[in-house]
């Protein structure tokens, strides 16, 4: 037991502290992240066409190449974004990014289907692997006061990198081809991994209680409160009850301790609905409307529109969920997501543009607030140590839901299903995902489960 007054823990100072120049840095750099992730995650999907019509590619065999960097997402958000918090964000991310920067280079050389889904396939892992640590980083750089703002704030960088990737098309794809797309992609996280290395600081969590480097975090939030010091006798920790003394081996099985474990449940299925019907709007939206006589780019607009959404639904899901908790507003975005569901699916069957556009701006920005809800509500859920492994393994099952999607679609649509009927169908998973989230609110209330409950062995001594 530790006597009082001898522990400072490194959160405690940052929500004492004012929002100044290291977090704004921290926030940029996640942010960044955030938006090269986006823009090579959906460029396929703006591209598709061009290559499906070069190689002379079925609809079903076109939805597995839809799905590999979904695929992909799913084991980096599985295996590799766990690794971040015991090895070090910086060092993980980094890593990751350079992978992913080299394989889309690599993809814009492919010239067969079996080359594309492999290359895609290893874009995914470096996604995956990198997308959490912007994420993490910045919640743990931020007070707790506004840390679902600062969240989906940086998140809206990811819908920008999405929506980015059309414009660049419809500039690109004529004069130079499909591949310029991905040279652009390839390039920017380059770019980015070199930036981050002279730039971002490395998680105060990891440099504490794994990094073995507690001056370097002391140094860091001395930048943050100039009048910080450790006093003589006193020692620096990040997240007292954060299982600071967790082996990689343990983490996951504590997303299902101390109270967790319906949380976490309830969290993957919420996540794996929402990315049904989001990443199937994403990738299969611009390909149906060029099938149906629509311009390449009145089609891009249409799909540019969720992408678009999801960037103004930023700047509302985070302070709404500071306001009102995280469990009424994501599950409002659920049943309001089913509505537009079922508008899409009409519009579609009507062929009006304007309206289309519109049923599409409506479905991402539910859809892509529910997704930046989700990783804010990862952070609210989880404590430090968990929070790398809980939202990539929430991002990770969720990922399935990415991967059937557009696959089934696929299928449906191969199979004689009307593009208007697979949209109308969409409105089943989102309310399923209204239904578990309300159902999480109900159990955990507005309360963090770290305010609550200690890690497991902790909570059972008790018991």
């Amino acid at each position: 037991m530790d006597r009082p007054g001898a522990v400072i823990d490194t959160d405690d100072t940052i929500n004492a502290s004012p929002i100044g120049a290291l977090q704004i840095t921290v926030g940029v750099m996640g942010a960044l992240i955030l938006f090269v992730d986006g823009f090579n995650t959906q460029l396929i999907g703006y591209i598709a066409p061009r290559i499906a019509s070069e190689f002379g590619i079925s609809r079903d065999v076109l939805g597995w190449i839809l799905a590999a960097d979904k695929i992909g997402l799913l084991i980096g958000y599985l295996f590799v974004a766990p690794l971040s918090g015991y090895f070090g964000h910086k060092r993980v991310a980094i890593a990751c990014i350079v992978t992913f920067g080299s394989m889309a280079l690599l993809t814009a050389a492919s010239d067969n289907t079996i080359e594309l889904f492999v290359l895609r396939l290893l874009t995914g892992i470096g996604l995956g692997g990198a997308l959490p640590s912007g994420v993490v980083v910045t919640g743990e750089y931020f007070p707790k006061r506004v840390r679902s703002t600062s969240i989906t704030v940086i998140y809206c960088l990811f819908s920008f990198g999405q929506l980015s990737p059309g414009e660049v098309a419809n500039v690109m794809l004529g004069p130079y081809g499909w591949q310029s797309v991905l040279l652009i992609g390839g390039s920017l996280a380059l770019l980015l991994a070199t930036t981050l290395t002279l730039a971002w600081p490395e998680s105060l969590e990891y440099l504490v209680n794994r990094g073995g480097k507690p001056q370097a975090a002391e140094k860091i939030l001395k930048r943050i409160s100039p009048a910080f010091a450790v006093p003589p006798g006193a020692r620096l920790v990040a997240g007292e009850h954060s299982g600071k003394s967790l082996k990689i081996w343990q983490l996951l099985p504590q997303l299902f301790q101390a109270g967790r474990s319906f949380g976490t449940i309830v969290f993957w299925v919420a996540l794996g609905m929402n990315l049904t019907v989001n990443t199937s709007l994403q990738v299969w939206l611009t390909k149906i409307l060029v099938d149906s006589g629509f311009g390449q780019h009145i089609a891009i607009i249409a799909t540019e529109a969720s992408f678009a959404a999801g960037i103004v639904g930023a700047f509302i899901v985070g302070p709404l969920m500071d306001r009102f908790g995280p469990y009424r507003v994501m599950s409002s975005l659920f049943v309001v997501g089913a509505l537009f569901s079922v508008f899409l699916g009409l519009t579609l069957s009507w062929g009006a543009a304007i309206l289309i556009a519109a049923a599409s701006f409506g479905s991402g920005f539910c859809t892509s607030g529910v997704q930046k809800g989700g990783n804010a509500l990862s952070v609210y859920f989880y404590p430090t140590a968990l929070r790398s492994t809980g939202l990539g393994w929430g991002l990770g099952i969720g990922r399935i839901g990415a991967i059937m999607g557009p696959v089934l679609a696929g299928y449906l649509l191969t199979g004689g299903w009307s593009s208007s009927s697979v949209f109308l169908a969409t409105a089943i998973p989102m309310l399923v995902g209204a239904t578990v989230i309300a159902l999480m609110g109900r159990v955990y209330g507005h309360a963090r489960i770290e305010d609550r409950v200690a890690f497991a062995p902790a909570a059972q001594a008790k018991a």
